[in-house]
């Protein structure tokens, strides 16, 4: 049976941001009304980031280019998550786990949050249940939407979240290494470039970060981005044989991880665009962060692709 082919991708578009904001509205009310109930002592970072906030212009905004992302990034992907039996899943995980849990802002839900801030757990746990929600509503609306077009399959594929479950342990050990290896030394070199010990002593945000002076903060750092490198590499690896194999493979990898990891986080796209004051003070910001996150993810993304090419041709 030949597989329909991809629906127009201004449709698909198009679906994708209305159910995501339609999620984003309803959790949005849920997560305040919660919020609202907490001790202030507990909604400190909750009250900063707003994770989920009031529905103004700034909100709807950040959040419909937050869906826009989500949307393109998923669509080259679209047979492997809307044709296959575990794609819901898939789907969950991406907007969910990698984009939460994994991204690069260090913020409440977020393992770089846990290393950096000194956000409390119940924010943490909070933000990662409210999210996952979103994301769970939304993966239903979507799904059920897709599920009337002409193009969706009646019979799915019977594919695994785990291909070639044998390269599995060699891949995930290559994409720790590469991402330590990059994280450190592009970030190092970006610490010194962007004088980040001015901007760290200047920035409100960085009064909720912890004291990373002293040896077991080391070792938290060190800990946890092993840990985030196995979570990436295990999250991705569901998309590993849509990229590995094609000519500008490299290139799909780093839509996924800086799309996913960057502006997938519930709170970089807005943000971003909530920037106050001149376009001097605006771009002089810019140098801080933004440089070295995209820098780092498409530096690893060439190098992990051609090593773990390599070995793949080699066994």
């Amino acid at each position: 049976m030949k597989n329909p082919s991809k629906p127009c991708i201004i449709a698909f578009v198009g679906k994708f941001l209305v159910l995501h904001l339609v999620s984003f509205a309803l959790i949005a009310v849920v997560f305040l009304l919660f919020k609202s109930n907490l001790p202030e002592s507990k909604r400190i970072a909750l009250n900063y980031y707003e994770p989920f906030r009031l529905f103004d212009m700034l909100s709807v905004t950040g959040q419909a280019l937050r869906g826009l992302a989500f949307a393109f990034i998923i669509y080259p992907f679209y047979d492997l998550v809307f044709k296959n039996k575990k794609g819901r899943l898939l789907l969950f995980l991406s907007i969910w786990g990698l984009a939460l849990i994994c991204s690069v802002e260090p913020q409440p839900g977020s393992i770089e949050g846990v290393i950096y801030t000194t956000i409390t757990f119940t924010e943490h746990v909070a933000v990662i249940l409210f999210v996952a929600m979103q994301a769970i509503l939304f993966v239903w609306l979507i799904f059920k939407w897709e599920a009337h077009q002409p193009q969706f399959p009646t019979h799915k594929i019977a594919n695994t979240l785990f291909p070639e479950k044998h390269k599995l342990k060699s891949y995930t050990i290559r994409f720790t290494i590469m991402h330590l290896l990059t994280y450190w030394i592009v970030g190092s070199i970006f610490y010194q470039m962007a004088n980040y010990n001015d901007a760290l002593e200047t920035m409100e945000v960085f009064e909720l970060w912890r004291p990373l002076e002293n040896l077991p903060a080391v070792f938290l750092v060190f800990g946890g981005q092993i840990v985030r490198g196995v979570l990436l590499a295990v999250g991705l690896y569901p998309f590993y044989n849509h990229y590995i194999y094609k000519k500008y493979g490299w290139a799909l990898l780093y839509l996924l991880l800086a799309g996913l990891t960057i502006l997938g986080s519930p709170i970089f796209i807005r943000e971003f665009i909530a920037f106050q004051g001149n376009t001097t003070e605006f771009l002089e910001s810019l140098i801080i962060g933004i440089p070295e996150i995209f820098s780092q993810m498409l530096i690893f993304s060439l190098l992990f692709f051609f090593w773990q090419k390599k070995a793949s041709v080699k066994k």
